[in-house]
């Protein structure tokens, strides 16, 4: 089931030579661990600088933004089974 979120989130970084690096993050009282970030791009909007993370968290698909302005994260997109 494809969910549009759009919820500001708490995430857990590892800052890893030129990059930010997604491990966890906390969504309606529940820890997700990444296990694998399988696509990573950006785009500018305005004078923001916008990173958007495809996660991998046990089975399920998140959509995550980075906004380097405002230094906040959001998720966008949850993919998940029920």
């Amino acid at each position: 089931m494809l969910e549009q979120i759009n919820q500001q989130i708490e995430v857990l970084v590892a800052f890893m030579r030129d990059r930010v690096m997604p491990l966890s993050f906390s969504w309606n009282n529940k820890k997700h661990s990444i296990n694998k970030v399988n696509l990573v791009n950006s785009e500018r909007i305005g004078r923001d600088k916008v990173y958007y993370y495809s996660v991998s968290s046990n089975g399920n698909y998140f959509k995550l933004c980075f906004n380097t302005e405002s230094n906040k994260w959001l998720l966008s997109e949850a993919y998940y089974d029920n």
